[in-house]
């Protein structure tokens, strides 16, 4: 096709269609997770596209494809999805975050997709040459994949109650302290926060933030800190959503009144994946 820019006269050299056209064609179109029929270790992947990560080549499937955790990749639908860089080959780890990456080989043009615990660098496939991370998801205690639901470029996990990935008693005033969070690399998580102190008529106030936000180094009024509440309760909580750092870590630190004890907890409740919208 040619472009013209309005009001100028220029026309562009013809660029084909779906081809250099930047940014806007990594967002993905469908390519939907969702647990399948055995919903602890099976992955149904919904019928979409999107280019790879070097935006070179179309990555698309025109049918259902489902993947499982619990054996080493092989391809086509309803077969295992491991790409070998688990403990022991062909059995998935326990606690563990997944990337689901899609997959394709330029030489017959066949896609599919597979697992790995690298966000940066799957095992590929002998001749599989081109991929881009499409979702992650995590496994629990018994290896089984945490069962969610995914909206968009979000990810909530739905199996209740959620998981605590913080359980700090021993927090210091007005101080910051580093956790890490049960989400991706540089993701949105998306949390709880519960707050309480053991004497009930202390103001309490929690704050969460990147991790890379080094402004926030000096106390919990410094920086661009999330203040979750301040009230006059011996427990308190919310809802927040903060970014993480390149290690899924957040900071957080409690501002009291005086006296008493500070009790902070962060609850995971999900994250909205950046790198599907972008490379």
């Amino acid at each position: 096709m040619a472009i013209t820019i309005a009001g100028s006269g220029i026309v562009s050299a013809n660029i084909a269609d779906n081809q250099n056209l930047g940014i806007e064609n990594f967002v993905p179109r469908g390519l939907i997770l969702s647990p399948d029929t055995d919903a602890y270790h099976d992955i149904a992947i919904s019928v979409g596209g999107v280019r790879d990560v070097t935006n070179t080549v179309n990555m698309s499937l025109a049918a259902i494809l489902t993947k499982r955790i619990d054996a080493a990749w092989a391809v086509g639908d309803n077969n295992g999805g491991l790409d070998g860089t688990e403990s022991s080959t062909g059995t998935q780890d326990a606690s563990t975050m997944y990337y689901i990456w899609l997959i394709k080989r330029s030489d017959t043009g066949v896609v599919d997709a597979l697992f790995s615990e690298s966000a940066t660098g799957p095992t590929m496939p002998t001749n599989y040459d081109y991929k881009r991370l499409i979702g992650a998801v995590l496994t629990d205690s018994s290896a089984n994949i945490r069962v969610f639901y995914q909206t968009g470029n979000e990810f909530l996990y739905a199996q209740q109650p959620s998981f605590i990935d913080i359980e700090d008693s021993t927090m210091t005033n007005n101080s910051f302290e580093t956790g890490v969070l049960s989400v991706p690399p540089f993701s949105t998580a998306h949390v709880t926060i519960l707050a309480y102190n053991t004497t009930g008529t202390i103001y309490e106030a929690v704050y969460v933030q990147d991790n890379r936000d080094a402004l926030g180094a000096g106390g919990a009024y410094t920086g661009s800190s999330v203040q979750l509440t301040t009230t006059e309760v011996v427990g308190s909580g919310g809802k927040i959503s903060t970014t993480v750092d390149g290690s899924s870590q957040i900071r957080y630190a409690m501002w009291e009144n005086g006296g008493g004890t500070g009790y902070v907890y962060v609850v995971t409740r999900g994250f909205t994946m950046h790198t599907r919208s972008s490379p």
